[in-house]
């Protein structure tokens, strides 16, 4: 998709064309669609008040990702804020060991099989959903949206080696999450 320069975008544009992006970048960092609806809606809402501010200094995609990501962690942080005063404190564990709960074994259904795909992309993002938060946020920027970790670091406040650690142990719970629906017997 190109970029139209800054004196073209329109909201209807952006809506049209950017809208499902943004949505799908919410709801897998949020985990369900009503949160992913409302942040979508605050980003085009934020997008169309600002619109006029962008400069194109960075592609309107790029723009629109950052800001989506912002939306998102702050809405994130609403919720925990109003889940921190009805329930007291929030349990702060889910950064726990994050080592594998059990020992890596073959998968039997290899990625190439497009038969499945549907199916796969279904458990996939399933497995992504029960991520703790954190782990999440840097799996999906990184293995989902296919950002560097730089860029990843700037947008969390996390410095390099954080986002390298979060993301290996995002990995590593992913693997363990899909174990289950992808892994076979090993034969000697």
């Amino acid at each position: 998709m190109f970029d139209p320069p800054p004196e073209k975008l329109t909201p209807e544009l952006v809506f049209r064309d950017y809208a499902p992006r943004i949505y799908n970048i919410a709801r897998r960092m949020l985990g369900n669609d009503a949160d992913a609806e409302d942040v979508t809606q605050d980003v085009l809402l934020q997008v169309v008040r600002k619109l006029d501010t962008f400069r194109g200094d960075s592609q309107i995609a790029t723009w629109l990702h950052r800001v989506t990501v912002n939306a998102a962690l702050a809405h994130r942080q609403k919720r925990a804020n109003r889940q921190k005063h009805e329930n007291g404190e929030i349990d702060d564990d889910t950064l726990g060991a994050g080592g594998p709960i059990s020992p890596g074994k073959r998968w039997n259904v290899g990625p190439e099989e497009t038969v499945l795909a549907a199916e796969q992309a279904s458990i996939i993002e399933q497995a992504i959903e029960q991520l703790p938060e954190p782990f999440r946020d840097v799996y999906v920027l990184a293995d989902v949206e296919e950002l560097p970790n730089n860029e990843i670091g700037e947008m969390l406040g996390l410095s390099l080696a954080a986002v390298k650690s979060r993301l290996h142990r995002a990995r590593l719970r992913m693997r363990d999450l899909l174990a289950p629906h992808f892994e076979g017997k090993v034969t000697s």
